[in-house]
């Protein structure tokens, strides 16, 4: 399948904006308006004719315009308002209108279109099916919607990015996240916002209310109540739970080494990979990378190196960090950490990088700065450093991951998701890669479809 690259990314601007402008008249002043436009450093899409008004002439055309933000957009506006022939008539903030009335809603399946269809949905048909799951609790998974909807939990304190910015701020998020559910997997997913910081309270709230879904999906809880969250939760519920930052990143990470490995023709037990990023995502990727057999991971936060007797900014989840990991205990920044590594992974912070650590690596290393929005070490920089293999967090997107591994999980009934079923959700990803990508597309349903066969044969 072709690759469906975003526009935003293609053109390094990531907010858009719809312009409705009339141009008076009749005239064609299409060429100066695009030149306006452009000057600013925007970039525009090709106009649309929505509508010629009568008597006068005037066209009405829309276009959308891709900019870096709302100062961008305003110097867009002062360009376009000196074109003469050319007036706004509105100016339409994509992502603020596409949220606008929620991103998700949850509607009937069974048409009530009299009162008949009332009486079998409801009371009093709905008791039989009520009797039947009391006498035998299996039926649920047949007569309910439980067997196909995910919670996805949240208080908002790790978001996207953004940072604790609070449970109903990060909502538009987990919607977002329920879209892709639906439009991949086929699956009913449902923001959950838990509104404390508190960890015992979190997981109380969650297993009070697991009943109602088949699996769980940790979104944007912070390290590292986030571990205790997703392990307890895990160790109490009969369901699959998942953290996605944790889980899902480690999943694509582990596909796209798997892919460029067989590019490369290099094994696993060789490798020795550099983290930068010690959080959830940094913790999972040593856990599932040293499950798939590389020979040594090294973790750094922002002390340095995680190694055994280190004294600074420790905590249970570090210490159990230093005894896993960094075979030979060595110490430093990231520049030691990153010397002679095969493979670096960026879970941190953008263009901390630089090109003489890169130089320091392996001969033709590959490197995955995930860091959102900008990367530890740009495209530009890193192959002029000698990399041989380059992918941002924009390219290993986990949804290219979850969907499946959600769909692949409800499918099988199993109650957890496990190391084994995401080794060969990233062995399967790696296996359905087109000719020279690193990863599946996304857009491709077959991605998702692939990757929930693999996991629901590993689970059963």
């Amino acid at each position: 399948m072709e690759s469906l690259e975003a526009l935003q990314d293609r053109y390094g601007l990531p907010i858009v904006f719809q312009f409705v402008v009339r141009l008076y008249g009749g005239g064609d002043v299409r060429g100066p308006l695009l030149s306006a436009i452009a000057e600013t450093g925007a970039v525009a899409s090709e106009m649309q004719l929505e509508e010629v008004e009568a008597p006068s002439g005037d066209l009405l055309y829309s276009l959308l315009v891709f900019t870096r933000g709302d100062e961008q957009m305003g110097r867009v506006r002062e360009a376009v308002e000196v074109v003469e022939g050319v007036s706004i008539v509105e100016v339409i903030d994509i992502a603020m209108e596409s949220h606008r009335g929620g991103g998700c809603e949850m509607r009937s399946r069974c048409p009530i279109e009299s009162n008949t269809d009332l009486r079998i949905v409801y009371t009093p048909g709905v008791a039989r099916v009520c009797k039947a799951i009391e006498a035998n609790s299996d039926l649920a998974r047949e007569y309910t919607a439980i067997s196909n909807k995910v919670g996805i939990v949240t208080n908002g304190t790790a978001v996207l990015g953004l940072g604790d910015i609070g449970c109903v701020p990060g909502m538009p998020v987990m919607e977002g996240k329920s879209a892709i559910f639906w439009e991949f997997a086929g699956i009913s997913a449902e923001p959950i916002l838990v509104d404390t910081h508190d960890p015992e309270t979190f997981i109380e709230t969650v297993a009070t209310i697991a009943p109602t879904f088949g699996a769980i999906q940790v979104e944007d809880v912070k390290a590292p109540e986030c571990f205790q969250i997703t392990r307890e939760l895990d160790q109490r519920l009969s369901i699959p739970v998942m953290h996605d930052d944790q889980h899902g990143t480690a999943t694509i990470c582990l596909a796209g080494l798997y892919s460029a490995l067989r590019r490369k023709g290099w094994t696993m037990g060789d490798m020795k990979v550099a983290v930068s990023g010690a959080g959830a995502a940094g913790t999972a990727i040593n856990e599932l990378l040293q499950a798939a057999g590389v020979g040594d991971v090294v973790l750094v936060d922002s002390v340095g190196i995680i190694h055994g007797g280190r004294p600074e900014r420790m905590n249970p989840a570090k210490e159990k960090l230093a005894k896993e990991s960094n075979r030979d205990n060595i110490s430093g920044g990231l520049a030691e950490a990153m010397k002679d590594a095969h493979v670096f992974i960026g879970c941190s912070q953008p263009d901390i990088v630089s090109r003489d650590m890169v130089r320091g690596m392996a001969d033709k290393p590959i490197l995955f700065p995930l860091a959102n929005p900008v990367s530890e070490i740009s495209r530009p920089d890193a192959f002029d450093a000698g990399a041989d293999v380059y992918a941002d967090g924009r390219y290993m997107n986990n949804a290219i991951a979850y969907p499946g591994i959600f769909r692949g999980a409800l499918d099988s009934g199993t109650d957890r998701i496990t190391l084994k079923m995401m080794m060969a959700a990233a062995d399967r990803l790696a296996e359905i890669v087109p000719e020279g990508e690193l990863l599946p597309e996304m857009m491709d349903p077959q991605t998702h479809a692939s990757v929930a066969d693999a996991v629901a044969t590993a689970a059963g």
